[in-house]
């Protein structure tokens, strides 16, 4: 990965070949879209929005001109402009402004809870909309019957559709933040190795964006109607963010009692194939170290002390 980094930054050519060829790769590998968004981020944070701003452009050209060359329509360069590397150019410029992780992060989420009340004000109805699309998905399973009960998935996909808002929005909140990190990550292996790492270990959201996912989950349980929809949707958003802080928690706690990586591939292994739902509860310890600070306590049980990470490189 370092190399690649280096790579991008040898000059636009590279950037711009790196961004394009993964960006196309990602509609048959969808994890390679974190590279493509990485690469503007990377750009950006180290030479600047004007630099970052060029590779984009160039990368939304080649796209768009190659997409009209092969289907006939070049509208997909606008939906990666719009969907990954617009927002990465952003949060890149935010981060080289603020040095930041953490404000960056509520960046991030701002912006996907604006597009939730956008979404509620531009689609209205925005439930059965969902409705439709998951049904559209889920009809082939409805018709092919089998072990799946039919009204038990319809009973399913209703009640999906009135959380897919802020399921897909934070879907989209976190893929960029993961593009940031990875491309943060990068500048740190060449520039100051240690950089990334100290500062995710050291991620915290604040006490006021705590606040915000408490009142919204308070609201979203009051018989108030569609306001009480809208607080679902954005605590989704808001708790997202949280997954993070939890996340740089357990990563924290590991270094400071100098725990074996494995700990660490363990619970991700177990996140993506065995029990997703333990995002939920990493999500609370994002949460409740707003207060807690469980970090700090196990360094003064572990008797560690945090140095400085130096100058933002």
């Amino acid at each position: 990965m370092k190399s690649l980094a280096s790579f991008i930054l040898r000059g636009p050519a590279q950037a711009i070949l790196v961004t394009v060829l993964t960006g196309v790769l990602a509609l048959a590998l969808p994890p390679l879209s974190l590279i493509s968004g990485a690469a503007i981020a990377l750009i950006t944070v180290r030479k600047g929005p004007q630099a970052g701003a060029i590779i984009m452009v160039a990368s939304t050209a080649f796209v768009a001109a190659m997409a009209w060359l092969s289907l006939g329509n070049g509208l997909v360069g606008l939906v990666f402009l719009g969907v990954l590397w617009l927002p990465l150019w952003g949060l890149g410029w935010v981060l080289r402004e603020t040095r930041s992780l953490g404000f960056t992060t509520l960046v991030a989420g701002l912006i996907g809870i604006l597009g939730v009340l956008i979404a509620y004000w531009w689609i209205g109805d925005i439930s059965s909309w969902w409705e439709g699309i998951l049904q559209s998905i889920f009809k082939p399973v409805l018709d092919a019957g089998g072990t799946v009960e039919p009204e038990s998935l319809k009973r399913a996909i209703v009640n999906l559709s009135k959380i897919m808002t802020g399921v897909a929005a934070s879907g989209l909140v976190l893929n960029a933040l993961l593009c940031l990190y990875l491309a943060r990550g990068w500048q740190a292996q060449l520039f100051n190795p240690d950089g990334f790492r100290s500062e995710f270990h050291g991620l915290r959201l604040g006490s006021a964006a705590a606040l915000t996912g408490v009142v919204l989950a308070v609201l979203s349980f009051l018989p108030l109607g569609s306001l009480s929809h809208v607080a679902v949707e954005m605590m989704i958003v808001v708790m997202s963010l949280f997954v993070l802080q939890g996340l740089a928690v357990v990563h924290a706690i590991v270094a400071i009692k100098k725990m074996h990586i494995a700990w660490l591939i363990v619970m991700y292994l177990v996140i993506m194939f065995i029990l997703p739902q333990l995002m939920v509860a990493i999500a609370l310890l994002g949460l409740m170290d707003t207060w807690l600070d469980f970090r700090r306590r196990v360094e003064r049980k572990n008797q560690g002390e945090s140095g400085s990470s130096g100058g933002y490189q």
